[in-house]
């Protein structure tokens, strides 16, 4: 899968993803940036939640959503009835594009 190459690819480079956090829900798109430390240097990579979800999922990363993000989604009832992480992590790893909408730059 893709979101292994990546993982590869950001090990390889000796890079780590200290997080990603959905960062804006707009006209029913989500974005997200997937935050990086390399070197000592910290880098922002823009990126479809999904993508970056599945990225921090597979590197167990923390993933953040913006306050706005959470209280304007017409999914925040879906996650507050989440109970566990472990239920909470199952649930993000179902979620495709259409889930969270069509990524647009």
């Amino acid at each position: 899968m893709t979101h292994d190459l990546i993982k590869n690819v950001l090990t390889g480079l000796d890079a780590q993803v200290k997080k990603v956090v959905v960062t804006e829900l707009r006209d029913d798109t989500f974005f997200a940036v997937i935050w990086l430390e390399r070197e000592g240097r910290i880098i922002s990579v823009d990126s479809r939640p999904s993508d970056a979800l599945a990225v921090a999922l597979r590197l167990d990363c923390p993933i953040y959503v913006d306050d706005e993000v959470l209280k304007t989604s017409k999914v925040a009832n879906l996650i507050s009835e989440r109970g566990t992480n472990d239920e909470l992590r199952k649930w993000l790893e179902g979620l495709n594009d259409e889930d969270l909408g069509r990524y647009k730059m």
